[in-house]
């Protein structure tokens, strides 16, 4: 069994791409598989840390949700199927996720 080809810093690679070309062939496997790890755990951390401070999300009413988005109450019912924030709570009473509503603003940049 051959020995394992040393694993390069990181860090050094990252504040200097140009230096993977120093690298051996025989340590790019490697270089490769610390990249996924971390790629992995980046993502991971991504995904539970992008809502962690929101708290409980909030049902609101058309009157509270139209004057958040700058739109009329009426804009609000018309449009209330194409938004993804809608929910419905009976078969005439609509309500909006206040979480939905920030995060359909903040993909707008509003």
């Amino acid at each position: 069994m051959l020995p394992a080809a040393p694993v390069p810093d990181l860090a050094l690679l990252l504040s200097d791409p140009a230096r993977i070309a120093d690298l051996t062939p025989e340590a790019l496997p490697a270089l490769l598989a610390h990249l996924a790890a971390v790629q992995t755990v980046v993502a991971a951390r991504l995904a539970t840390g992008l809502h962690r401070d929101e708290g409980p999300d909030r049902l609101l009413t058309v009157k509270q949700a139209a004057p958040v988005l700058g739109m009329s109450e009426d804009w609000l019912y018309r449009n209330a199927d194409r938004l993804s924030f809608t929910r419905r709570t009976g078969r005439r009473t609509l309500r909006f996720s206040e979480r939905g509503l920030k995060r359909y603003l903040a993909d707008r940049g509003a």
